[in-house]
């Protein structure tokens, strides 16, 4: 049963992605639901007595979708506490954003962002930069263990231009380049690398994965 609860969870994100990614009010309460489930709570003090706050015309939602607690008093909204706290994007980017970093194997552009929701380089690459911040594996995490698929991909950048010549993987480009650990069937460690050279992999490799794994590359 709990496999199943968990498969129905995850069928019932993907769902919800589409609409929560066309349309604000959508990606709102999906970012609401995500961190609250079916029980909102104050992100001051922590009291479950709280409500959403409506326009006094119309009843509907505040349009910063504020709430309020009724122990502390305090207005709050989704963003506080989280990497788009301080931003003025709008959620339902945000929402594409995340759905595209998280299921995209080799990462997502800025520049891809920028296209698909139409806003500016700048906001896109803050985008992606806190997102990639928020993906991170906690340091002090365990090792990967079992059997581990390890391999480096490039991600971002323009590709140089004017040498006549054509590069493979990322190479003679502006772009990132992004050293990804997965352990069979469980966690995902990605980190950036200062290059793809044998001794630079090697060393990520030793800090992300068990010595008793075994090891599968590219």
């Amino acid at each position: 049963m709990k496999n199943g609860r968990h498969n129905l969870s995850k069928a019932a994100i993907i769902e919800e992605i589409p609409l929560a990614c066309s349309n604000e009010l959508a990606a709102v309460e999906f970012f609401e639901k995500q961190r609250w489930g079916d029980t909102p709570a104050c992100v001051h003090c922590g009291s479950v007595e709280v409500y959403k706050m409506t326009d006094a015309s119309t009843g509907e939602r505040n349009h910063r979708f504020l709430w309020r607690c009724r122990d502390c008093q305090q207005q709050y909204t989704v963003r506080i506490g989280t990497v788009y706290e301080e931003s003025r994007i709008e959620l339902r980017h945000w929402c594409y954003a995340f759905w595209r970093a998280a299921t995209s194997k080799k990462g997502v552009a800025a520049l891809e962002i920028m296209r698909h929701c139409q806003i500016s380089y700048k906001s896109a690459l803050f985008m992606m930069n806190r997102i990639r911040f928020a993906m991170a594996p906690d340091p002090d995490s365990p090792q990967l263990t079992g059997i581990v698929e390890c391999d480096e991909t490039y991600v971002g950048g323009k590709p140089r231009i004017g040498d006549g010549k054509i590069h493979k993987r990322g190479r003679g480009t502006s772009k990132t380049p992004v050293f990804a650990a997965v352990e069979r069937n469980g966690r995902i460690r990605r980190r950036v690398v200062a290059d793809v050279t044998g001794e630079t992999l090697k060393a990520a490799i030793h800090e992300e994965v068990d010595i008793r794994a075994r090891i599968i590359t590219g």
